[in-house]
């Protein structure tokens, strides 16, 4: 009982680690949004704070929920996190975290380019710009006060999310199933892997368009597009996650979007 007890608590510290580190995220995108919550005439009396408050509301508590559905699956399937394992009483390995750095900056920025190629390919059946060129003041600063959400909600609370809170759980349940049907294996397969990346990464893709409604009509076109180009991120993201450590996968969105804001940047201030 006392061991048990004790495997208990050291999930539950790293749990709280990743939760306060997403929790960073949260409180990006709350403040991100306060202006468009303003813009809502039934809320536009409200206070700066409680603006706040309810704009991380939801995220609050599904991080919650998918932080715990990760604590209790991932270091069962060997998917790992140097924050869970430092703060759980283990021993995380950040030079391994520092040699796979290179990787995860150089697969984010490849990432952009990639999906920047897809989207130009897809805007014929879209009718959407892949670089916004309006060089307007509003439009700069908009992008300049969304940097904090896509560098930390972006790139730290939607990897806890979708990773280690919607990944990891998947690699536990196909694993298990896996198990109980046919041959007993130690580890999960690679193939248990490659379903759950895939999945994870789909759903990384499906998330965007609730967003994505809020601007435009959402067209068949359009909604293959964004799934489509959010998947492949994700299942890059996935991998990373898989053989190296949910925070390279974290270092990796980040990138992407430090790419993709300076792109924009240049893209408005030259057309």
């Amino acid at each position: 009982m006392n061991n048990e007890s004790s495997g208990w608590g050291s999930a539950a510290r790293g749990a709280v680690a990743l939760y306060v580190l997403g929790m960073i995220g949260v409180a990006a995108l709350a403040i991100y949004s306060v202006p468009s919550l303003r813009s809502i005439p039934e809320l536009a009396v409200l206070s700066y704070p409680t603006l706040v408050l309810i704009a991380a509301a939801n995220s609050t508590i599904l991080l919650a929920v998918f932080v715990a559905l990760g604590a209790a699956t991932a270091p069962r399937t060997g998917l790992h996190s140097h924050v869970f394992a430092w703060a759980s009483g283990g021993t995380p390995d950040w030079d391994a975290y520092r040699r796979a750095l290179p990787l995860a900056v150089g697969l984010g920025a490849g990432l952009f380019g990639l999906v920047t190629v897809l989207d130009v390919a897809f805007t014929p059946f879209t009718e959407l710009e892949s670089v916004n060129p309006a060089g307007d003041a509003a439009a700069l600063e908009d992008l300049f006060a969304s940097i904090p959400m896509r560098l930390l909600y972006g790139g730290i609370t939607e990897e806890i999310l979708l990773r280690w809170g919607v990944m990891a759980p998947i690699v536990f349940v196909l694993w298990w199933v896996r198990n109980r049907v046919g041959e007993r294996m130690e580890e999960p397969p690679a193939a248990v892997l490659w379903v759950a990346i895939l999945a994870s990464a789909v759903a990384f893709g499906l998330g965007h368009l609730p967003a994505l409604a809020s601007t435009f009509d959402l067209t068949p076109a359009l909604v293959v597009r964004t799934v489509l180009l959010n998947t492949i991120v994700g299942v890059a993201l996935g991998w990373l996650f898989w053989r190296r450590s949910l925070e390279t996968a974290m270092v990796a969105h980040a990138a992407f979007h430090v790419v993709l804001v300076g792109v924009s940047v240049v893209a408005m201030l030259l057309f």
